[in-house]
């Protein structure tokens, strides 16, 4: 997220001018690097939403040899659900692969405040719409007319859902995890997992600091490319012709004005990072008012304490606790005694 320097206006006209003269600026910093940050959503799409991009990322991630994918279908990634929030509820980018698995890969490059429930919501919408379009497959075409044995199959596999995996790839610290990558499921107390159908895996860029010459496996290459892509004068395509491609849709030079314009607007506010920096404000504004308050009555019980005055009176007057006011006379006889 980027602060614009200056206030923003308060009409929606204004702001949406204001708005676009900051994505000006932004290309023309744009313009100064030689690949475009795939820390940002629009670069991160280029990036990675090419089905031969995104299949060897996800073989690097799921390292499978026994149950490789061997295709990748990108999906649209609209979901079809009341979600809460100022703008439509999209995922980064959706697939399906040859194996029947149900991908959701997103890129965070800010934490957001409730940023586990965050996941739990759109993890939810993305298992729901999984599991629409399984049955719309599977199903969606039968025939009013049932036999017997076509209602029991459908019956059979009425709750079934397909495997619905998230990959987070955060530029933060990710609570409570202490690698760069992190698998979980829902487990019980005792470690046995409820279902191996669901799972998040977590990618800590904070904490992937492997050097070039330490890059062994494709999970390596695609987060180094990640991680350096933004502030790298070259990059490494470690002689594999589909990531040189993927390297190549990252060169600012040849990135469209539309991928760039997007880009753009990545760095700059958007309503959602609007919300979150008035967020900041009030709560900075809040702290700075408690503190005031707190300052006042702890004054008012130290004016009471030099007139002697009762304890219980002090705690009324002052509305601070007993305790507080208590530590405050410990702490002045202390003072005066010395």
């Amino acid at each position: 997220m980027s602060e614009n320097n200056g206030i923003m206006p308060a009409s929606l006209a204004d702001r949406d001018l204001y708005r676009e003269q900051w994505v000006d600026k932004a290309v023309e910093e744009i313009k100064k690097h030689k690949y475009l940050n795939p820390l940002f959503d629009a670069a991160f799409k280029a990036f990675l939403s090419d089905e031969q991009a995104l299949k060897n990322f996800l073989n690097g991630v799921f390292n499978d040899e026994r149950n490789k994918i061997e295709s990748v279908v990108i999906k649209n990634p609209e979901i079809n659900i009341v979600f809460p929030v100022v703008k439509p509820f999209r995922l980064d980018i959706r697939a399906k692969t040859s194996n029947g698995f149900c991908i959701n890969v997103e890129m965070q490059k800010a934490r957001p405040d409730y940023f586990v429930d965050r996941m739990f919501l759109q993890q939810s919408a993305f298992l729901i719409q999984s599991k629409y379009e399984w049955d719309q497959a599977n199903f969606g075409d039968m025939p009013s007319n049932l036999t017997d044995e076509e209602r029991a199959k459908r019956e059979i596999h009425r709750y079934e859902i397909p495997p619905t995996y998230t990959i987070w790839i955060c530029d933060f610290p990710v609570p409570r995890q202490k690698s760069y990558r992190g698998d979980w499921a829902v487990r019980n107390k005792e470690g046995l997992t409820l279902s191996n159908k669901v799972k998040y895996i977590l990618y800590d860029l904070t904490r992937f600091n492997k050097l070039y010459e330490e890059i062994k496996t494709a999970e390596d290459r695609w987060l180094y490319l990640l991680k350096h892509a933004g502030t790298a004068e070259s990059l490494p395509d470690f002689k594999d012709g589909i990531i040189a491609k993927a390297i190549n849709r990252l060169l600012v030079d040849k990135a469209s004005d539309k991928l760039l314009k997007e880009q753009a607007k990545d760095m700059v506010m958007t309503e959602e990072e609007l919300d979150y920096l008035a967020m900041l404000k009030v709560r900075a504004r809040d702290k700075g008012l408690a503190e005031g308050r707190d300052n006042e009555r702890t004054s008012v019980a130290l004016d009471m304490l030099a007139d002697n005055e009762p304890i219980e009176k002090i705690v009324k007057y002052s509305h601070l606790s007993m305790e507080k006011v208590l530590e405050l006379k410990e702490n002045r006889a202390a003072f005066t005694t010395r």
